[in-house]
């Protein structure tokens, strides 16, 4: 096996696992499958893209879930345990939720608790 071989079945594998994703969380839908609790499913993804503001709402979302300090992959692992196929498309996106995180700070929707240097993630929480 080459490299080139190895890339176009990783990718084939990859979309066949979203596509399986979509397939069920449809059938869950279609069930009338409750999410758990402070989890909304983030609606209108298109194509490989995010619509607008859905990365800031699954950002909110899974902070609502979350207790203590927490860490950008805290709320990516909070967004993955929720919303597979949201988290998927993130994959790629983690300074995008950084970015997103820094701004909740600054709009005082977050707590800095301490700003990352280096290899050391910024750490966050909730206010009040």
């Amino acid at each position: 096996m080459n490299e080139r071989e190895y890339l176009r079945l990783k990718a084939d594998a990859e979309t066949e696992y979203r596509r399986k994703l979509e397939a069920i969380e449809t059938v869950w839908r279609m069930s009338g499958g409750e999410y758990s609790k402070g989890w909304k499913p983030t609606p209108s993804l298109n194509g490989d893209g995010l619509a607008k503001g859905t990365l800031q709402e699954a950002a909110r979302a899974a902070i609502r879930l979350l207790s203590g300090d927490f860490t950008l992959r805290d709320v990516f692992t909070a967004i993955a345990k929720n919303d597979p196929i949201l988290a998927g498309k993130l994959e790629d996106k983690m300074p995008s939720l950084s970015g997103a995180l820094k701004r909740m700070a600054d709009e005082k929707e977050l707590v800095l608790v301490e700003a990352g240097k280096g290899k050391r993630p910024s750490k966050y929480r909730r206010p009040g």
